[in-house]
Formats: structure tokens, sequence, C-alpha cells
């Protein structure tokens, strides 16, 4: 049965609901929605690497304030959706896949449930699948907020020698073997790149330890091999063409975990993109200070303030 991960200093927000659904393909992704009094519209919030749910409590009681509703998800093979199946794969055209499961959720389970306007809003790693469906043309939401997404994960030529790297490893049976560890930042605050907040920090140590099977380790060189080869798509020529609302990258001035100047060379290649930059602010912007937070969420009542004009 599906069921949130509690610890006192993340209380779960009021009236929430956790749930399973059905995937393609027959997997149990694990949802939330998140019921506000009076909506003003939904936003369809997810997730980066290795991330789950209950990091975005206070995200979520921050989008409750403006009066949205929010529903999330596990990414499969993370947090407590189902893993298995993507093991078999060994993460292969994992990006798609996860571009037809946001799809999917958004269509059958978010609009069943709550009405519109629909905001889209991503962390990272979700910012990948979100661009691969906005490029299909798919005019579901008003608007989309991409923070400090995915788009690549090292500057070039690095970008391209790891992608051969991790080709060849996943061509050779290694696609299911963890890349070379760093230091674990949610164990450690000190010299960590994702946030330069402590408490927001510990707060993920404690519930990765309060739910070991929820976390994450290292990803894989299939997965790597996967997401460079997503990354290299989005940038062919005219790749991005078929997106057809605003969408907003928001991304941190200090980015040191993907290639954050990236953002730029993705934003010209579209019209419909524009980007702000939060000045000292790591990858983790939500999880920032809050000073940096603010900032953050500036930026997003500006952007989506159009969708709720009379």
């Amino acid at each position: 049965m599906a069921h949130f991960i509690s610890i006192p200093e993340n209380p779960i927000p009021e009236n929430a609901e956790p749930f399973e659904f059905e995937a393609p393909g027959g997997v149990n992704i694990r949802g939330g929605f998140f019921p506000v009094d009076n909506p003003r519209g939904t936003v369809v919030l997810v997730t980066g690497w290795s991330e789950f749910i209950e990091k975005y409590f206070e995200t979520i009681r921050d989008l409750h304030q403006r009066g949205l509703n929010v529903a999330m998800m596990d990414w499969r093979g993370q947090g407590l959706s189902d893993r298995e199946q993507v093991k078999e794969t060994k993460w292969n055209g994992y990006f798609q896949t996860i571009k037809n499961d946001l799809e999917f959720f958004t269509d059958t389970q978010v609009k069943p449930r709550f009405g519109g306007p629909y905001i889209l809003m991503t962390h990272s790693m979700g910012g990948m699948p979100a661009l691969k469906l906005l490029s299909t043309g798919n005019d579901g939401f008003s608007r989309a907020v991409l923070c400090a997404p995915m788009t690549r994960l090292f500057p070039e030529p690095q970008n391209k020698i790891t992608g051969l790297a991790a080709s060849i490893a996943s061509t050779i049976g290694f696609a299911r073997t963890q890349v070379i560890r760093s230091k674990d930042y949610a164990d450690k605050f000190d010299g960590n790149i994702y946030t330069s907040d402590k408490a927001r920090h510990s707060l993920f140590r404690d519930l990765r330890l309060a739910e070991p099977k929820a976390a994450s380790q290292s990803p894989t060189y299939g997965w790597v091999n996967d997401a460079i080869k997503a990354s290299k798509a989005i940038h062919a020529d005219h790749a991005l063409d078929g997106i057809k609302i605003p969408v907003l990258i928001i991304t941190a001035g200090l980015e040191q975990q993907i290639d954050g100047e990236d953002h730029q060379i993705i934003a010209a290649s579209s019209d419909k993109i524009s980007v702000e930059t939060i000045p000292g602010a790591l990858h983790e912007i939500m999880m920032e200070r809050d000073s940096l937070r603010a900032l953050y969420w500036k930026a997003f009542d500006d952007f989506v303030a159009p969708v709720f004009k009379d």
C-alpha cells in the first residue's frame, strides 16, 4: 500500500493522498495528490535523479500558499516506485520511457483528479523528459518552469568523452554497473555542491535514513549512456521547434552538478524558452537558503502570473 515517509521535521502536507498507479508496461508508480481549498490551478511537480516525493513537502506548501494543487510521482526506478523493470532493461531508452510516464500520469491521473490551468514544474533530471514531452507539441500545460534542468551533464568535450566511455561500458555488459562514486552529498554538508542551506541538506539525509528503500546510489553506466543520448537528441537542429507553450529555465549561478551554461544554448534554440539566473545559488535552488529561494519564487510568480489573469 502506498504511503508517505514521515519524520517529525518534515510534516506531511494537510490532506495529502498517497496512491499507486500502473504505468505502461505494468510498472507500479507511487504518486501523491496534494489538494488545496479553492484552487486556482494545478502544478505537476517532478523530481530529479535520486529524489523522491517527500523531499518536496516544503515546496508543496509554498505552492499551496499560492492556491495551487500539487500532483507528484516517483519516477520509475526511483523512490518507492518499481525499480526492477528498469534494471531489466539496463536503463536503455529510459528518458523516452519516463517522458511517456509523465504524459500518462498527467492525462490519466492528474487531470481526472484536479482542474486546470496546469503548470509543469521540474527539477534537474526531470527537465529532460519535460523538454522531450513539450517538443512533441504537447500543449496540456499553460506554462513550464524547469529548475536547473539537466539538459547536458558536462561541458564539451567532457560530455563526448564520458558519453563514449558510457556507451562502450554499456555495450560490453556493464550497463548495470555503478559509475565511480563521488562523496555522498546527502551525508556530508561541508563541500557539497547542491545546497548552502544546512538544515535542508540534513533533512534529505534524514529522509533517506528513515526509508533506505527510497534512496538511490550512484547512477549506472547504462543511465549515463541514455542521459547523454537524450541530451544529444534535444540539441539536434530544430529538435525543440515543436514547443508550443512558454518555458522558463531557472538556472543556478553557482551550478556545479550539471552544465549550467548549456541552458543559454537550449534557450537560444526556441523562442518559447527564456532563462533566469539565481546568483549565488547551488544546484538545488528550491532547497537553498531562504534569500535564494525567495528569488526563485519571484521568478516563478512573475512567469506564471499571466495564466491566472481574468
